[in-house]
């Protein structure tokens, strides 16, 4: 799995990677990264999604742990384009606040 830093997202975007929320409903938010799936992380372990394999995934939540975890889940379930945002949607409002 690889890391995104949230200076780097816009342009990672322009790779059309299928971006996946895996906060829970609870916390989930439709506006927060326009066009992200909503596959809450209990769902991803339980292989609860159809996810393609042949693209890259970008996954998200609040702060970054989530979204890890999630995608250690991937790996083991054989895919090999994944990624999570580092800091999660919390330090991409903090870059963005500071741009």
């Amino acid at each position: 799995m690889q890391t995104i830093k949230p200076e780097l997202l816009k342009s990672f975007l322009q790779e059309n990677p299928v971006v996946v929320d895996v906060r829970p409903p609870e916390q989930y938010s439709p506006g927060d990264l326009e066009g992200a799936l909503h596959i809450p992380l209990r769902d991803i372990q339980q292989g609860h999604h159809n996810l393609p394999k042949d693209r890259p995934l970008l996954l998200i939540c609040e702060r970054g742990v989530m979204s890890e975890l999630a995608g250690l889940y991937l790996e083991a379930a054989g895919y090999q384009q994944v990624y999570h945002l580092e800091g999660g949607l919390q330090k991409l409002r903090k870059v963005a606040e500071g741009l």
